[in-house]
């Protein structure tokens, strides 16, 4: 008799534990962010993973980032046995941890603080550093002087190759990208008839770009040569630059730009 009286009240203990128990969900977002010249600009593609706690071994929740950077979490779902507002509403922190191939974060994870029922929309931004930059895109044309006796003469249809380079810290001396993309070779045009000398122009388009992409601390600027000599070897006198790869999209260059 005393172990049924026993057992029924473990029983009733756990069905009363049970009960005070309650289940709650809400939201998260925010911004994922990087400053550039002082101002703020949202990361897109950006991926948002949030945990339970920092063992970091399972995620509750995902996101992406939109275009402008920001994102939403639409519904965390927790329990808890001791709520802080009875079992209406509660409070919940999460640990938010942000990845892109281009940034990394400021710090290992943020915290938030969520309100049950609620979007806490905002409660989430993240700062990050950007650690890679895509290598600018170049158009332009170089030119040259037939007349010029320290440059070997280049017929109107020959074909000259112009690729990017670069150098690392101080380093005197330059190395060509391995990309096979930074490689481009160029036709070129007379300008005028009856002048002497005659200068000769070729164009070039859609140099660097696409999937170059590199530690700015290592390769801070590029430089474009053109190889007029056709030696294969560079030449600080077919060089044009330095230009910066940090914030710059496209170069547009002439062909006076080449020293």
């Amino acid at each position: 008799m005393r172990k049924h009286a026993l057992l029924a009240t473990v029983f009733a203990v756990f069905a009363l534990l049970v009960s005070c128990s309650a289940v709650f969900d809400a939201g998260v977002g925010g911004k994922v962010y990087y400053m550039q010249n002082g101002s703020e600009v949202g990361i897109s593609g950006a991926k948002i993973l949030v945990y339970d706690n920092t063992s970091f071994s399972e995620a509750i929740g995902s996101a992406r980032t939109d275009a402008n950077g920001n994102f939403t979490v639409s519904k965390i779902v927790w329990k808890s046995s001791n709520p802080k507002y009875g079992k209406t509403a509660d409070n919940h922190t999460v640990y938010i941890k942000v990845s892109h191939e281009d940034f990394e974060m400021t710090s290992d994870y943020i915290t938030a603080s969520l309100v049950s029922d609620s979007t806490n929309s905002g409660m989430a931004d993240v700062k990050m550093k950007k650690v890679r930059y895509t290598v600018p895109t170049f158009s332009g044309r170089i030119t040259t002087d037939p007349a010029d006796t320290n440059t070997p003469p280049i017929e109107t249809q020959d074909e000259v190759p112009v690729y990017l380079v670069y150098k690392v810290g101080n380093s005197s001396s330059y190395e060509r990208f391995s990309d096979n993309e930074a490689v481009v070779y160029t036709t070129w045009t007379q300008i005028g008839t009856d002048v002497s000398p005659l200068f000769i122009h070729g164009t070039f388009t859609g140099l660097g770009g696409g999937n170059m992409k590199y530690a700015v601390k290592d390769y801070p600027n590029v430089y474009l040569h053109a190889d007029k000599n056709k030696d294969g070897l560079i030449d600080a006198a077919e060089l044009a630059g330095p230009y910066p790869i940090d914030g710059v999209s496209s170069y547009q260059v002439n062909g006076s730009d080449f020293q």
